[in-house]
């Protein structure tokens, strides 16, 4: 019977678990979808698709900088100097 008791308490807790993460996964979808770029009347332009193809490769640094990271081995050098 403690058993049973047990098992449903715990199947509660994953169920508010379960709808609180989906709140926050619409949640996200949401902000997600606010903040799509607008591609006007359903036809996509050239710049459209650039604009996307920017967007999913992330954001670019200048390598001019001073600060920049210019590959891996600077990035694993500085984890290295921070004691990672």
């Amino acid at each position: 019977m403690m058993a049973q008791d047990f098992q449903d308490l715990t199947g509660q807790v994953i169920k508010k678990m379960m709808e609180v993460i989906k709140l926050i996964e619409e949640q996200l979808v949401q902000v997600l979808v606010d903040n799509v770029p607008n591609i006007t009347d359903g036809v996509k332009t050239e710049d459209d698709r650039d604009e996307h193809a920017r967007l999913r490769n992330g954001p670019q640094v200048s390598q001019n900088k001073a600060d920049a990271v210019a590959g891996q081995d600077q990035v694993d050098d500085l984890l290295d100097e921070l004691g990672f």
